[in-house]
């Protein structure tokens, strides 16, 4: 207790003992005060009036400029004393303008196509990465800042998702095609199938193809517009795995003994199949006689320079892959191709008709077989006979033939097939003739003898004018 009350004395003494000052001296006397007359340090910050402030007198825009073109950006500063005026792009400086003179221009970025125009900022060879907001700046404080935008107009460009440019599917699997384009503005996308039509649904960039079919391999073309340029494409390959097919490009060739031949297929596959010849029976054919080939359109043949007797037969064109295996048979014949021919269907005589046909075969013909009806006839009854075969210089074998006793008037159906030493023609087609009508003749001279006269616009009035002339003269004399 004797303790606490000392303190409080001593203090008490200590204040007493001071000298009296008012607040206003003991702010005076504070060190850096601007109250302080003496010879002390003080520090402050000189105020400058509103009005003396610099001034951006250019408002905001936005400059839309195609890809490769100049730019530029205003940023007019009236009173700009001795505060400096930097240029950024975004949070990036490219250049400093620190007082009214030229030596005070300080260019930070390296980029060259960075210039000052007084104070503002041009940009040469505008880029697609030079999309964005730029800032002039003038260093008071606050700082007075203009921001302008910049979009850069770029033409589209287009490539597959993955940079797949060919896709490979199984038959029957769903598959979805995918561009993916880049421009500004952002392109519209367009998809296209060379030499068809798109076998799916199409939203914007992509393409499905469902339950995928043979039928829909082919190149899909995806195309990007934005209207800045011209328009971009890419090309996405699509192939769909599947067993062979194969289609023979003829069933039947003919030929001859010591004459050349050849037998051909069409193999379509995916992946590309193994193609092979065989005579019927698995029989593979002699390699060291006969030439294989393959062309573009995918036709395999096989080729025989010199046909000998023990080549005709069958053939059959194999076609493997391992999604499956399919062939086609074609048969190297000697016989006759079907009968051509050339007379007109209508006979110019009342009860005979000659016929006049020819046929191709490079063996001599030995027979003809003809088979020949009238039209009227219910019972469908062919009269069928054969005549004598004809031997030629050439391959081409003509023949003629006249039916007689035949009805006037009347509609005949023939066909005629040539047999050689290898076998018979096939028949493809039935001749039609019609005999001559008599009847029908005779009714067209009749007619024809009739003339019948067609009188002018002139003639008539002249004739009009003759007989009113004559009734009046018959009334004159009554």
């Amino acid at each position: 207790m004797f303790l606490t009350v000392l303190i409080i004395v001593c203090c008490y003494a200590s204040i007493k003992a001071r000298p009296s000052f008012t607040d206003t001296d003991m702010i005076s006397s504070l060190p850096g005060s601007p109250w302080n007359t003496g010879e002390s340090d003080y520090y402050y910050d000189v105020l400058t009036p509103e009005e003396t402030l610099p001034v951006i007198t250019t408002q905001s825009q936005t400059f839309t400029v195609d890809l490769g073109d100049s730019v530029l950006l205003p940023c007019d500063v009236e009173a700009r004393g001795e505060f400096s005026l930097t240029w950024r792009r975004a949070e990036e400086i490219l250049w400093i303008l620190r007082e009214h003179s030229d030596e005070s221009f300080v260019k930070v970025t390296s980029d060259p196509r960075v210039e000052r125009v007084r104070t503002s900022l041009k940009l040469n060879d505008v880029q697609a990465a030079d999309q964005n907001t730029y800032i002039c700046e003038v260093s008071t404080q606050p700082p007075r800042t203009l921001d302008h935008s910049l979009s850069v107009r770029v033409p589209p460009s287009v490539y597959p998702a993955h940079n797949r440019s060919v896709v490979i599917i199984k038959m029957g699997s769903t598959v979805t095609l995918v561009c993916h384009a880049s421009g500004n503005p952002m392109p519209n996308i367009t998809w296209s199938l060379k030499g068809g039509s798109l076998p799916g649904p199409v939203d914007r960039a992509n393409l499905t193809v469902v339950k995928a079919r043979p039928e829909d391999n082919g190149q899909y073309k995806c195309t990007a517009d934005n209207g800045v340029g011209q328009p971009a494409s890419t090309t996405i390959t699509l192939q769909v795995m599947h067993p062979p097919k194969v289609r023979e490009e003829k069933k039947e060739v003919y030929t001859g003994v010591n004459f050349d031949a050849t037998l051909a297929c069409f193999v379509d596959a995916e992946p590309q199949a193994q193609v092979k010849w065989y005579r019927v029976g698995d029989i593979p054919v002699d390699p060291l006689r006969l030439i294989k080939g393959i062309d573009t359109n995918k036709r395999y043949s096989l080729q025989f320079e010199r046909v000998q007797l023990d080549d005709f037969g069958y053939y059959t064109c194999n076609a493997s892959n391992y999604m499956g295996n399919s062939s086609a048979v074609v048969h190297l014949s000697g016989r006759p191709k079907p009968v051509r021919y050339f007379s007109s269907t209508q006979g110019d005589k009342n009860t005979s008709y000659t016929l006049v046909w020819d046929v191709v075969s490079y063996a001599p013909i030995l027979t003809y077989s003809i088979a020949y009806r009238n039209e009227s006839d219910m019972e469908d009854q062919w009269v069928n006979f054969t005549v004598p075969g004809t031997t030629s210089s050439s391959i081409y074998h003509s023949k003629s033939h006249t039916f007689t006793q035949l009805d006037p008037g009347a509609t005949y159906y023939v066909k005629v097939s040539a047999k050689n030493e290898f076998g018979e023609s096939d028949i493809n087609e039935t001749f039609s003739f019609t005999t001559f009508n008599p009847e029908s003749a005779a009714v067209q001279d009749d007619s024809s003898s009739a003339v019948t006269f067609t009188m002018t616009p002139a003639e008539k009035r002249a004739q009009m004018i003759a007989l009113v002339t004559a009734i009046s003269l018959s009334c004159f004399f009554l």
